[in-house]
């Protein structure tokens, strides 16, 4: 592996505004750097090899111009066999590797399942990326990173970039303007409501004690706006600690989502489940106030403690045993428009298992389905208007030195040719009030609407 130093920015967003509109562009970074935990964020583009996962579970794997279908029993550890035999030991999180997102739809599959609503898109999107662009914000380092296996035509694109970069760092570019969205609402109060009532049925015949139930908001794009305007007038109003942007081939994804879903290091799982939340107050007494009662809520740490009993479980079927622990429960964390119960569950890999048998066996996250996660999983196909798509699936990143990160897409934003989808929902429990869960869920994705354009409705 080739490690080239560059100048060092405060955010890796100057570079990467050069590669935004490219094909395969990745971003995986935090709004907050230099926050305890955010050391490190990566960028990259122009993978040489592509997998795309269709609506019959085929794969499609494009490399060098030429394109084959594939179909694999167990796709995701199918790919893991697609990492080179030798892996490479460095003390950067991602040099090279696989990366990309799942839909939540691909979860089906992993659960015999079949969903009856069509994807907007493909159920998976990953790349092969063999160079990376590497930031060190505890250090304030940046690096250009090339893998053995990079083409020479790429390598040789890098370094003649690299070398310009050395010279003349890119600084940040104005922000692209855009015109304000109008975003509609795809399910209406009325028709909320006959589904939280069908919901309540449920949990109180006791098929399930919670499901996630859903509800998408559109806006419709004009051709002339790119991907990378979207984003950055984005993330310039709005700062997660997961947040990833990523150009598949048939859309483009763009997340500022808050929540971690797994981490793997050096055979370290981490895992931190968000569940229960409040508005932020627009006094700091009663914002104080909100975080109280959020801390202070029966039925939101009750919402918390089932779907840490539900990780726990997915979790343990790839642990060492006797390693999986609790280390912090309902822990108040609060972000720029909302406050969240976050609870941090850890375990040892065992010696046998790969971070993608972890994500496999654990994926959809259990945060955003429900308990028990494959009813729950039946319901909300049943109850919801829509195929979520990348919404509620996750962005991850496998590295060749073998570490693993993901997150929840929450707070995330589907963009296709013509239209922008953006959803938000809630954990339905026995004592949930309809007009709460529907109010919370319009809370979760204000900041996202309004950010960028405006509101027909609720």
């Amino acid at each position: 592996m080739q490690r080239l130093e560059l100048p060092y920015t405060e955010t890796a967003r100057p570079y990467f505004a050069t590669l935004a509109n490219e094909p395969g562009a990745i971003w995986f970074h935090s709004g907050h750097p230099a926050r305890e935990g955010h050391r490190w964020e990566w960028c990259s583009a122009w993978p040489e090899t592509r997998y795309r996962m269709s609506a019959s579970q085929q794969i499609q794997r494009s490399s060098q111009g030429k394109t084959e279908l594939i179909n694999p029993p167990d796709f995701l550890g199918w790919l893991a066999t697609q990492q080179p035999e030798s892996s490479i030991d460095t003390d950067l999180p991602f040099t090279s590797g696989l990366a990309g997102h799942l839909n939540y739809e691909a979860g089906y599959a992993l659960h015999g399942l079949t969903g009856r609503h069509p994807s907007p898109t493909s159920l998976a999107s990953i790349d092969r990326y063999d160079w990376s662009l590497v930031f060190d914000h505890l250090h304030q380092r940046a690096w250009l990173c090339l893998s053995e296996f990079i083409s020479e035509s790429l390598e040789q694109r890098l370094l003649t970039w690299h070398r310009a970069w050395r010279e003349q760092p890119p600084t940040t570019p104005p922000e692209p303007a855009i015109p304000p969205l109008n975003w509609r609402s795809g399910m209406s109060r009325e028709a909320y409501r006959q589904r939280f009532a069908t919901l309540k049925e449920y949990i109180l015949a006791g098929d399930i004690y919670q499901a996630n139930l859903t509800r998408p908001w559109y806006a419709d794009i004009a051709p002339e706006i790119s991907d990378w305007s979207l984003y950055s007038h984005l993330i310039d109003r709005i700062q997660a600690p997961y947040a990833v942007y990523h150009r598949a081939d048939d859309h483009t994804l763009m997340s500022v989502s808050p929540e971690r879903f797994i981490t793997i290091n050096k055979g370290h799982i981490t895992t931190q489940p968000i569940k229960g939340t409040r508005p932020r107050g627009v006094t700091p007494e009663a914002d104080q106030q909100l975080g109280w009662e959020l801390e202070e809520s029966e039925k939101d740490r009750a919402e918390n403690l089932m779907i840490v009993d539900l990780l726990r479980n997915d979790l343990s079927r790839n642990a060492r045993v006797g390693s999986v622990k609790v280390p912090e429960l309902c822990k108040r964390v609060s972000f720029s428009n909302v406050h969240h119960l976050v609870s941090t569950i850890t375990a040892e890999l065992a010696a046998n298992a790969t971070p993608l048998d972890v994500l496999r066996d654990a994926f959809p996250g259990g945060s955003i389905t429900g308990a028990p996660k494959r009813r729950a999983m039946e319901i909300i196909d049943e109850l919801e208007m829509c195929a979520r798509g990348p919404y509620c699936g996750t962005a991850f990143w496998l590295s060749d030195s073998g570490a693993f990160d993901s997150n929840i897409l929450i707070r995330s934003l589907l963009k296709t040719p013509n239209q922008l989808m953006c959803s938000g929902g809630g954990g339905i429990v026995a004592d949930s009030a309809v007009s709460d869960e529907y109010d919370e869920s319009a809370t979760k994705v204000a900041h996202i609407l309004n950010a960028l354009g405006r509101v027909s409705g609720r």
